[in-house]
């Protein structure tokens, strides 16, 4: 496993047990940030009062950058990887729709979607090492993102059956490995199904 910056994960002294007990953990601290928050008399929170609750809802201090929104995203709040100079993960960014240094109260749940994905991150450092693997091999491109978007997480809009739609995933998922290398296959494959099991968890949690 490629060595993980201690800034953008936990230290095992509060993250450990298994995949269940961790989730219990983030589900627990973007819970407590929700209720900061919400405690908050006002319909729009200043961007500097926003930070001041989430660095002190961290147990740990992390490398979580809290950005603007980009106008050019679809989605209403957003979280990503920053790599260093070497292509190591070395921040995770938020971002959340600002106006005027001010966050609206209404943004706050799309705002724990996207934190649920960065707590889970920085409590799963082993899914954050696959990541940085795949992207130093130089495996994220606009094939994968296909992949990754409209084949493993694409909803269904057709009538097919399950079975039916099964072989088109598998078809397709053989496509997309076809000519890379076994080791490749296997972290491409081993990334979607942790991916798969966070979501599942998230939902069961939720």
């Amino acid at each position: 496993m490629l060595k993980v910056s201690p800034n953008v994960k936990f230290s095992y002294n509060y993250i450990k047990g298994s995949v269940a007990d961790r989730k219990k953990v983030v589900s627990s601290l973007n819970e407590k940030f929700f209720e900061e928050l919400q405690s908050m008399n006002t319909s729009n929170i200043t961007i500097r009062d926003f930070k001041s609750v989430y660095n002190k809802v961290l147990p740990e201090k992390m490398k979580v950058e809290i950005k603007q929104l980009k106008e050019l995203k679809i989605f209403e709040g957003a979280s990503d990887y920053q790599y260093d100079s070497r292509n190591y993960i070395s921040r995770i960014t938020l971002e959340v729709p600002i106006k005027k240094s001010k966050i609206s109260r209404d943004s706050l749940v799309t705002i724990m979607h996207e934190n649920t994905h960065i707590l889970d991150t920085l409590a799963n450092p082993k899914h954050t090492s696959l990541t940085q693997k795949l992207y130093r091999a130089g495996q994220y491109g606009r094939k994968r993102d296909d992949w990754f978007i409209n084949v493993l997480y694409c909803k269904n809009k057709t009538n097919d059956n399950k079975e039916s739609i099964l072989e088109v995933v598998k078809e397709k998922t053989k496509e997309f490995l076809k000519g890379k290398s076994n080791s490749d296959k296997i972290l491409h494959l081993q990334m979607q199904d942790m991916n798969l099991n966070r979501n599942s968890m998230h939902i069961l949690n939720n």
